[in-house]
């Protein structure tokens, strides 16, 4: 799923109260917002924007951003904390999530705010590899600097077997449908799931219940992230909400 394209979703609103009960999710968004449990913190403050994020981990963020580079050790870069590595074996659904940084703005050679993942090897013919550039092969003693491609294990070739193309990425099984919650709770959708939601929801109240169709894009995507951090209305927050 490259960031050029989008996902669909049905929801189920509430036009009255402008509220979100659920929405009718497959497999594609279902892996996407589970593969937000992935990031580690240093990217989520750069997607986000450090300056914007409520408790400490934003002022922390920018105090790696200020602070001299010979405070550190001999070896050790910033880019490390604040554009982590994501090495998830799935986190191709985080491309959706590609191409944008908050406030900044990533340089040519890192266009992914979630950072690139490099190794390194000799130029002999040594069966080892490293993270850190110029790092001596224990076997020939070379400086391991010529660098290779690491491929995630959801971007490999797949062998074929009996199992449907649906599953063979991400975390979910596909030809399935998913309710998702107002607050990201997710559970395979029944008859009875929906209609014990919509009741419960309904009870004492006058509602007027509406579907309504919606794009996940690289926005709504963002959009998500930062409404999942502090808000327990996340789809509601991300596609009712007015516009400024």
């Amino acid at each position: 799923m490259g960031s050029s394209n989008k996902i669909s979703l049905k929801l189920l609103v509430d036009t009255k109260s402008k509220k979100v009960l659920f929405a009718e999710a497959g497999k594609e968004f279902v892996d996407f917002v589970f593969s937000l449990l992935t990031l580690p913190i240093g990217a989520v403050a750069k997607l986000i924007s450090a300056g914007a994020m409520h408790g400490s981990i934003g002022r922390l963020y920018q105090s790696v951003d200020d602070i001299g580079g010979c405070y550190l050790l001999p070896g050790k870069d910033k880019s490390d904390l604040m554009q982590p590595k994501v090495l998830h074996p799935e986190t191709r659904e985080l491309l959706l999530l590609q191409g944008k940084a908050g406030a900044g703005s990533c340089s040519p050679e890192d266009p992914s705010p979630l950072g690139k993942f490099k190794m390194y090897t000799c130029a002999g013919s040594c069966a080892t590899a490293t993270m850190e550039p110029k790092t001596a092969c224990p076997q020939c003693k070379q400086a391991m600097a010529s660098e290779i491609t690491f491929v995630l294990p959801s971007a490999a070739p797949k062998a074929a077997s009996s199992s449907s193309s649906d599953d063979s990425g991400g975390f979910v099984k596909g030809l399935v449908t998913y309710m998702v919650t107002d607050g990201l709770e997710v559970t395979p959708m029944s008859a009875i799931s929906s209609i014990t939601l919509i009741n419960k929801f309904s009870v004492n109240k006058d509602v007027e219940l509406a579907e309504k169709f919606v794009s996940i894009g690289m926005d709504e995507g963002l959009g998500l992230l930062r409404a999942a951090l502090r808000s327990d209305t996340v789809l509601s927050d991300v596609f009712l909400a007015k516009k400024k």
